[in-house]
């Protein structure tokens, strides 16, 4: 259970965006696979499709690993404090990867970056909600 509610759900994201890049070598059926490949096809009409590709599966994903965090941090009866700051990591790592890693430096990774770190200032902020309530300052 500690895999899910312990730690963030955008380490897995982050995991899996790693995998989709570096894991061409060690996983076979990541080898055609890029951000730029299509998953879905949907003839609307004649003159229109819908495609959906990789990266916004990921900004899908993202979204409801957005969801999933923030629903944790408010519902929570004890105060987390471990899993903001894996949170706060998680954005930090989304960040320096965006400024230093070659394969990252694209519009998906920089809007996953900043859904994480609204994921970590979010769950801080509703964990000071919380402690204030807790101790009942006048």
């Amino acid at each position: 259970m500690f895999f899910i509610t312990g730690i963030s759900t955008f380490t897995w994201v982050l995991l899996a965006y790693v995998s989709l890049h570096l894991g061409h070598d060690y996983i076979g059926m990541l080898k055609d696979l890029s951000l730029n490949s299509t998953v879905l096809v949907h003839h609307i009409s004649p003159e229109r499709d819908f495609v959906l590709r990789v990266r916004e599966v990921f900004l899908i994903v993202g979204s409801f690993a957005l969801f999933i965090e923030i629903s944790k941090a408010a519902t929570a009866n004890s105060f987390g404090a471990t899993e903001t700051l894996l949170s706060f990591v998680v954005a930090i790592i989304f960040v320096v990867m965006f400024f230093m890693v070659s394969w990252a430096q694209n519009a998906t990774f920089l809007i996953l970056g900043m859904m994480s770190l609204i994921d970590a200032t979010g769950g801080f902020i509703i964990e000071l909600n919380a402690a204030r309530r807790d101790i009942n300052i006048k």
